[in-house]
């Protein structure tokens, strides 16, 4: 009998991508996946370091599984493993720590060490206070996984990627704002040919997949390093020019990567789906320039306007952090005034969380942690006002078109008679059906009839009926 692993990963799209992978890679050793976290060999954490909260969930993820399953052998990965090994070293439960750099020789790195009693680095990491006084370029990095076939070969219901893939274009980041590790554990920005992702998604489509999501560490940067400027539209316009996708989605841009040439592709192709996630952080300048972000509050009101000419009208998210060293009372206030007049569909609103060894950290003009709740609850709140606005306005259709359905879910009842889905304007969709019926991975139209509300992670989901 094969041996049994789990991946759980945190963070960003980037992060899932690389979870997929490590799958795909574990399962070329050999080893089976599981959803029975008390049935794994090995459990993977695939660890986030974006913020403090980022680096202690990560941490409470270990200490969860640990505690579910003291047999299991934990190895510890991702962004966290990469900037502070050390102190991933002393996490209890840890068995190994295989940094970003290794990410992509992980699962031969797992497969061939013979586990002791003392946890121990695999593969090659460098800390954050070794990189402080220089760039990350003097280090190698691997490039972004190209190669899809792997994932198309193993493919099992255990797994992950069941009707959208996420396929990260690009790796790494140059912006090095004020709040952020990320450049320190992702590396310089380093992209993927147009050639080799247009040949992935041949194989996909070939393979039933649906959807694909372009994602990356700064998807705004994919081909700077070999083409010296930004060729984003260039690839989105080959996938849908040269490709028989049913679905592309993108994942975050900033205000400044969204063209009106890709507002224009997106106007023309059904396929492309109105959907776009807005990197925003702040709508002041005087936030946005304390932040190191390379647009004004000019430039992301305008690019909020192009979405509000759009005949398409696209769903759009919004990061967006408050309480950030020097908001005053009267920035934020003006701030939400601003918002309420621009085209957004749901903020998913962030109170500022020092990262320890970031230029931030030394600002001054600190947010009491108290007031940047505050500021995130009134936020919160307009987000939910919002986009029940949204959904109202799908209501009137009766029925949400064109519903790519992915896996079942536990649904309200308690029991497994249920399927989610999404539509292509990222609305969310649950449906009750029979243990028989499958309807796995297939695009239909859904009567709607009502929505339920969970006010305390802001997400509305459309309740529909299945019609055989």
């Amino acid at each position: 009998m094969s041996l049994k692993f789990m991946v759980k990963t945190l963070g960003c799209k980037a992060n899932y991508s690389d979870g997929q992978l490590l799958e795909v890679g574990l399962m070329k050793q050999g080893l089976t996946p599981t959803r029975d976290i008390t049935q794994a060999d090995y459990i993977v954490v695939n660890s986030c370091t974006v913020t403090n909260e980022a680096d202690i969930q990560s941490q409470k993820m270990v200490k969860e599984a640990a505690k579910k399953n003291p047999n299991a052998k934990i190895i510890y990965t991702g962004c966290a493993a990469e900037v502070n090994p050390d102190l991933a070293l002393k996490i209890p439960g840890v068995n190994a720590v295989i940094g970003n750099q290794n990410k992509d020789k992980a699962a031969n790195l797992i497969a061939d060490y013979v586990f002791d009693s003392q946890p121990v680095v695999l593969g090659g990491v460098t800390s954050y206070s070794e990189l402080i006084s220089r760039h990350p370029t003097e280090r190698e990095w691997a490039m972004p996984e190209s190669a899809m076939d792997d994932v198309l070969k193993l493919n099992p219901e255990n797994t992950t990627y069941r009707t959208r893939v996420f396929i990260k274009i690009q790796e790494g980041c140059d912006s090095f704002c004020t709040y952020c590790i990320i450049p320190y554990g992702r590396g310089p920005a380093r992209s993927l040919s147009i050639e080799t992702i247009i040949e992935n998604i041949h194989e996909l489509v070939k393979s039933g997949i649906q959807e694909v999501i372009l994602t990356g560490t700064n998807i705004g940067d994919f081909g700077m390093d070999w083409a010296k400027e930004s060729k984003i539209d260039d690839l989105i316009e080959a996938i849908l020019t040269q490709t028989k996708l049913k679905r592309l989605r993108v994942s975050s841009l900033d205000p400044t990567e969204i063209s009106d040439r890709l507002i224009h592709l997106m106007e023309t192709h059904e396929h492309f789906c109105p959907h776009f996630h807005l990197s925003l952080q702040n709508i002041q300048s005087k936030v946005l320039k304390l932040m190191k972000r390379k647009y004004s509050e000019a430039q992301a009101v305008a690019c909020m306007d192009r979405f509000a000419k759009m005949k398409r009208k696209p769903f759009v998210g919004v990061d967006y952090i408050v309480g950030f060293p020097g908001e005053t009372d009267q920035d934020f206030a003006e701030s939400v005034e601003k918002l309420s007049g621009l085209y957004w569909s749901r903020l998913h609103v962030f109170p500022y969380s020092e990262r320890s060894g970031t230029p931030a950290t030394k600002l001054p003009n600190i947010v009491p942690m108290a007031k940047r709740k505050e500021r995130a609850k009134i936020l919160q709140a307009m987000s939910l006002e919002r986009l029940l606005k949204v959904y109202q306005g799908g209501e009137k259709q009766k029925v949400l078109k064109n519903v790519l359905l992915e896996s079942r879910i536990k649904g309200p009842d308690g029991s497994l008679n249920w399927i989610s889905g999404y539509a292509p304007n990222y609305q969310r969709v649950i449906l009750q059906i029979d243990k028989k019926t499958q309807l796995h991975n297939q695009i239909l139209d859904i009567p709607v009839k009502q929505w339920v509300v969970d006010r305390q992670s802001g997400e509305v989901t459309w309740m529909g009926d299945y019609l055989a």
